[in-house]
């Protein structure tokens, strides 16, 4: 992933850390850590436990995904939280469900533990108050991470629960397109709150992401349908409501992209180099390009 860091591999899994991950420790850090040395020194122990807590968090994800065959290419930590991103996709809804659903309960479990410990540490009298602050912040960052992906907003995990819950009764990309637009609900309905009420940039940021990345994964549902097809013959119209195939073929006599050869016809295969376009309610959306002969 582009500006990023490969710190390593934990179970055969490579890690990196994003640049933006750089902001973490000025977002944190206090006049009172820089002015006491035992401040200083817990709240860079919350740096480190937080990055840990995310990666944690990715790690429940991966291994759960690999537990039932799915392969993780890599861990990105970001401060808005990890990125498993996956090679494969979950063959079955009751998968994608488990593996959505195992990076939030690994918060609330690291939550729940800090909650304990803090207790255990608040009444011991030779505990530095620094110290009972940073479990505390810890626990309730924790909290935080397990719930707010919880949020049944696709691409985050809530909505990936929600996907393989209506994927159940429905196919792939009716459910995607479903929980697409619940995300999409909810994420103008958190950036409205975010500008209005809770004066937070942050959260209309993160609002404004869920928004886009919802239209992303449609258009990998629907990539996903159409290799799908075309391995059972082709992709057709009659899959696809409302969806038409498009075939560029490459190279031309002048070494460009030759004039559209037209519609794919229902059931016939498209050729091996190609570009597919997709028209949708009168909007045009490039899905793949496999030219590798081509300039």
């Amino acid at each position: 992933m582009a500006l990023s860091w490969r710190l390593g591999t934990v179970s055969g899994i490579p890690v990196r850390l994003h640049i933006t991950m750089l902001l973490i420790p000025f977002l944190l850090y206090s006049k009172r850590s820089l002015e006491s040395p035992l401040a200083f020194a817990v709240e860079t122990g919350i740096v480190v436990l937080l990055f840990g807590s995310v990666l944690l968090h990715e790690l429940g994800h991966a291994l759960m995904a690999r537990r039932f065959g799915v392969r993780t290419l890599d861990i990105v930590l970001t401060p808005i939280g990890g990125m498993a991103r996956v090679i494969d996709m979950p063959s079955r809804p009751r998968h994608e469900i488990a593996i959505a659903l195992a990076g939030p309960l690994v918060s609330l479990g690291i939550a729940g533990l800090g909650l304990v410990l803090g207790l255990a540490v608040s009444a011991a009298p030779f505990v530095p108050r620094a110290v009972d602050e940073g479990v505390v912040y810890l626990a309730g960052i924790n909290l935080m991470l397990g719930v707010f992906n919880l949020v049944p907003a696709l691409p985050m995990d809530g909505g990936r629960v929600l996907r393989g819950y209506l994927a159940l009764k429905r196919d792939f990309l009716t459910a995607t397109r479903m929980a697409a637009r619940v995300g999409r609900i909810i994420a103008v309905a958190g950036f409205i709150a975010a500008l209005l009420w809770l004066d937070s940039w942050s959260l209309a940021a993160i609002a404004v992401f869920v928004y886009l990345a919802a239209g992303g994964e449609e258009r990998m549902a629907l990539w996903r349908e159409m290799q799908k097809q075309g391995s059972a013959g082709g992709p057709t119209q009659a899959g696809f409501p409302g969806v038409r195939t498009f075939v560029w073929t490459w190279p031309s006599q002048n070494g460009g992209p030759q004039r559209p050869s037209g519609w794919a016809e229902p059931g016939g295969a498209l050729p091996d180099r190609r570009e597919v376009i997709v028209v949708e309610g009168g909007k045009v959306e490039v899905i793949s390009r496999k030219d590798p002969d081509g300039p």
